[in-house]
């Protein structure tokens, strides 16, 4: 039986819900080093799985705009769980890197994907015009997913282990797979390519047009860059946490506020752009960026008792990338065609992918060589091309 289209965005909710309950994440490092794996490379293995998304990007989002995005979904969430069976099955930086690119490649099925999928349903009830405040209830959905599973997760791991903690994401992963088999295609939205002519060919004028265009460039640019720091500033909660011997049982309470905060930026998201426009929410992100890569040096050299304050205000920068994404998701749709759909905002994903990927691979060598605080006082260079790509975007285009 397949779910009605006025039920579907419920039904995806849930999904999201499911997919995002991440019982690892809020003890991932701790789980890495009791694999094997040091800090230094954890960073590297999230380089490398970046660069995974990167490879495989706009190839799976074509596939979803010529075969299925219900069957890209599902595919996508198959391969996350394989990923997940790597960690359980062995140990080491082979294990970890093998489950990492597993999750490179579930992510670039998915992303994209997902977001397409989610406005050609709302295209079918000529409802595409709230995409933006859907999407918002959307990721909200998912980081109250992640704030159950960071609330639970440390706990779990410190009572029955880092490879139950895991086998507890495959299961809600599985739940997640079967109820996506019950939504329905897009068919409409399907990509027929002429007779005679070459899908690479087909590829390449997609993505050279995507590129080519003036307003979906800099978006895709900034939203690049405000992705990388403030991934930066997610990862480094932990590293702050470790750097300043916070005790285990706070990793979870840090990321569930994380994640808390996540959950508040997404639902408010469709309304901050209604409210405010697109020129009001660029300052007000840069501005909470700002703020938060300075607090990250800080929090190094502080007393003890305010390094708690410089964590909540990484926390409330790195749920910042909600609102930036939905933004310059809902803009791009705008301008595209359901056939291209997947395959430009796959564009988009990966050009965010590239630049995530190289700085998550820098990070091992400063944070190996030079220590949490340097890192973030050099990260902080990320600043200056935010603030640029956001002028851009004002001054030349991108109106609400």
């Amino acid at each position: 039986m397949i779910i009605a289209l006025n039920r579907c965005m419920s039904a995806l909710y849930t999904i999201g819900f499911l997919k995002n309950m991440l019982f690892i994440l809020p003890v991932l490092m701790l789980y890495y080093g009791y694999k094997g794996v040091s800090i230094g490379d954890f960073f590297l293995i999230q380089g490398f799985s970046q660069i995974m998304v990167f490879v495989f990007e706009i190839p799976t989002g074509y596939v979803a705009d010529i075969f299925s995005r219900k069957k890209t979904i599902i595919s996508g969430l198959i391969i996350w769980c394989l990923g997940y069976l790597c960690w359980i099955l062995g140990s080491g930086f082979s294990y970890m890197l093998a489950g990492e690119l597993c999750f490179g490649f579930a992510i670039s099925l998915l992303s994209g994907t997902t977001e397409a999928y989610i406005y050609d349903l709302l295209k079918k009830r000529n409802k595409q015009g709230s995409f933006h405040k859907k999407m918002g209830k959307y990721s909200m959905m998912q980081d109250i997913g992640l704030l159950l599973a960071t609330i639970s997760g440390a706990i779990i791991y410190k009572i029955f282990g880092g490879d139950f903690t895991v086998w507890l994401c495959i299961i809600t992963l599985v739940m997640a797979i079967i109820i996506m088999c019950f939504m329905p295609e897009v068919e409409e939205a399907k990509r027929v390519v002429a007779d005679g002519k070459s899908k690479m060919k087909d590829i390449l004028e997609i993505s050279i047009k995507t590129i080519k265009n003036f307003e979906i460039r800099w978006l895709m640019i900034f939203s690049s860059i405000y992705g990388t720091l403030t991934l930066v500033l997610m990862w480094g909660l932990q590293a702050v946490m470790i750097n300043r011997d916070v005790p285990v049982y706070l990793f979870g309470v840090i990321l569930a506020i994380n994640a808390f905060g996540r959950a508040l930026w997404g639902g408010s998201a469709g309304k901050l752009f209604d409210n405010l426009g697109l020129n009001k929410i660029l300052n007000l992100l840069i501005l909470i960026v700002s703020i938060a890569i300075f607090s990250a040096v800080a929090s190094i050299y502080v007393p003890y008792a305010f390094v708690f304050v410089c964590l909540g205000l990484m926390i409330v920068a790195s749920g910042s990338v909600v609102p930036a994404r939905i933004v310059s998701t809902t803009l791009i749709n705008h301008q595209t065609k359901s056939d291209e759909r997947a395959t430009v905002l796959s564009v988009k994903s990966m050009v965010e992918k590239m630049g995530t990927a190289f700085g998550m691979i820098a990070l091992k060598p400063l944070f190996d060589n030079l220590g949490v605080g340097d890192t973030f006082m050099i990260t902080a260079i990320l600043i200056i091309p935010i603030v640029l790509s956001a002028n851009i975007l004002k001054t030349f285009g991108c109106k609400k």
